[in-house]
């Protein structure tokens, strides 16, 4: 499938002979989109990160860059040490559309060159070169046939190009269809002497080679003056010109009310062939609003009206049921069409709401992940739940070693609780093993994020502590009450059966020890 910006080059192809005339030699024109998933478990805490960058770039003489950045960051907030789990999630999406039109000419005089021609057709593609090591560089570009009546075959010769930026004088000669020689330029100067009238910025005369190859004429200032566009730098009349940014192109973006369009815009969504007919299919899906770098947004991302509606019809959403444009640059750029969500029905999951969605698209979730705890006896998962438990790849198998320790049909949060605080089997079946049965979950967050041990009880129970409350065990810890310190303290003559009172005067004279 072709990409907007291959399509746009392809249809201007006579951008060809600029490539590299002012800026690059080699010509290249991508689209990549590139989904980043990143899962990290930090403080308790899954993020999940969804980063598809799109980049189109065409280098020539004109190089329009449009970028379009795509960060969505899912945050999923999945356990504290009160073992409250709250239902956190954060998509922060944003769009940055930088359409940048970049014509650097200074420094390379191409007035004089070497030329190689070939024929195709009604069109002749002519490659100019410089002709040493100190001038190197090469552009190429279309021109009609028509334009040279007269042409030297089989024999050297002279014929020239008229244009109103100046004229063209070639020698050489033609080989059938192959031709080459040497080529020298002159501007003309009235023509010079008009631009700069015009308040068009930029003194350097070898624009002159750039207005000639891409036929700037007199008219086409005067159009874009009389559109509103005065006292433009002479890069953007170059790409302006080279794009064929005509008068009814820029009326269209008036008409649809992009009143302060600029000449970069009007570049960039010239090269991604957006249209007036876009405009109203996009906005007829229910983006009215809809700002230019959005549109451009939507066209990298093949965004269409038909891909809008279908999602409004899978989800049952009315108008208002639409995600924001920027949500729904991420939504697009991670595959997720009315198939997929329509899927999910059948697991009895309706109406998910396009923020959850990219993030269960993000970490892969599937009917079939659902499915699966299902199968196991867990039904009617929360969304937020789910891209937890896949996030911490909580699994059947990590289930069950609980159920095999006795732990059985465990809540969703309390397994991600688990998990995130790094809670085995093995942990538990210490605590029952010296006769703390049926610990809670609430119960084994404190122990563990405290680091209380089966070996620390066991020190108090050999100091005859046989039947320490599970729910004091955290309280000794924090304050610093060891098994060694209640021997210390014993062995001064601080006797007690309360370890409470332990406690406070480990409190009441930590500043002193």
């Amino acid at each position: 499938m072709k990409t907007p910006i291959i399509a746009a080059l392809r249809k201007y192809f006579f951008l060809a002979p600029l490539l590299g005339c002012l800026n690059n030699p080699a010509a290249n024109a991508q689209v990549t989109v590139t989904p980043v998933v990143v899962t990290t478990n930090i403080n308790q805490a899954v993020h999940t990160r969804v980063k598809p960058i799109v980049n189109s770039t065409m280098n020539a003489i004109v190089t329009p860059v449009v970028t379009s950045t795509v960060n969505a960051n899912v945050n999923t907030v999945t356990a504290s040490v009160n073992s409250v789990v709250p239902s956190i999630l954060i998509p922060d999406i944003n769009i940055d559309v930088n359409p940048d039109v970049n014509v650097n000419i200074t420094g390379i005089d191409r007035n004089e060159g070497s030329w190689f021609a070939s024929i195709k057709g009604e069109k002749m593609r002519i490659e100019f070169r410089g002709d040493d090591e100190n001038n190197n560089w090469s552009s190429s570009s279309d021109f009609m046939l028509n334009e040279f009546p007269s042409l030297p075959r089989g024999q050297k010769g002279e014929f020239s190009l008229k244009r109103e930026a100046g004229t063209m004088t070639f020698t050489g000669k033609f080989d059938d269809d192959l031709g080459y020689g040497h080529y020298k330029f002159v501007a003309d100067k009235e023509f010079n002497d008009y631009i700069k009238s015009q308040g068009i910025t930029g003194d350097d005369d070898r624009n002159s080679f750039a207005f000639f190859v891409v036929n700037l004429k007199k008219s086409y200032v005067e159009m874009l003056a009389r559109n509103g566009f005065k006292d433009m730098s002479r890069g953007n009349l170059i790409a302006m010109s080279s794009m064929k940014i005509d008068e009814p192109y820029i009326k269209m973006w008036k008409e649809n009310g992009f009143n302060d369009i600029s000449p970069n815009h009007l570049v960039a969504g010239k090269s991604m062939d957006i249209d007036a007919a876009y405009v109203k299919e996009i906005r007829d899906a229910g983006y009215k609003d809809i700002s230019f770098n959005q549109l451009i947004s939507f066209k990298s991302q093949h965004i269409t009206g038909d891909y809008i509606s279908g999602l409004r019809k899978e989800k049952n959403n009315g108008e208002g049921g639409l995600p924001p444009a920027s949500q729904l640059v991420a939504y697009k750029s991670m595959n997720i069409d009315a198939a997929y969500v329509n899927s999910f029905k059948a697991v009895g999951y309706d109406n998910i709401p396009y923020n959850q969605l990219t993030a269960m698209k993000s970490m892969n979730i599937t009917p079939e992940f659902v499915k699966g705890y299902m199968d196991l006896g867990y039904k009617d998962i929360p969304v937020h739940d789910l891209i937890a438990l896949k996030s911490m790849n909580i699994d059947g198998a990590y289930i069950k070693s609980f159920e095999a320790a006795g732990y059985r049909n465990i809540p969703a949060r309390d397994l991600i609780v688990l998990k995130s605080e790094g809670i085995p089997p093995d942990y538990i079946k210490g605590f029952e093993a010296i006769g703390y049965k049926d610990i809670s979950v609430h119960s084994l967050l404190p122990l563990k994020s405290l680091g209380i041990t089966p070996q620390y009880i066991n020190g108090f129970k050999k100091l005859g502590f046989t039947d320490i409350p599970l729910n004091e065990l955290p309280g000794l810890k924090s304050t610093g009450v060891t098994p060694e310190y209640v021997a210390s303290m014993q062995g001064k003559g601080f006797k007690s059966n309360d370890l409470r009172k332990y406690m406070r005067l480990k409190s009441a004279f930590k500043d002193n020890e």
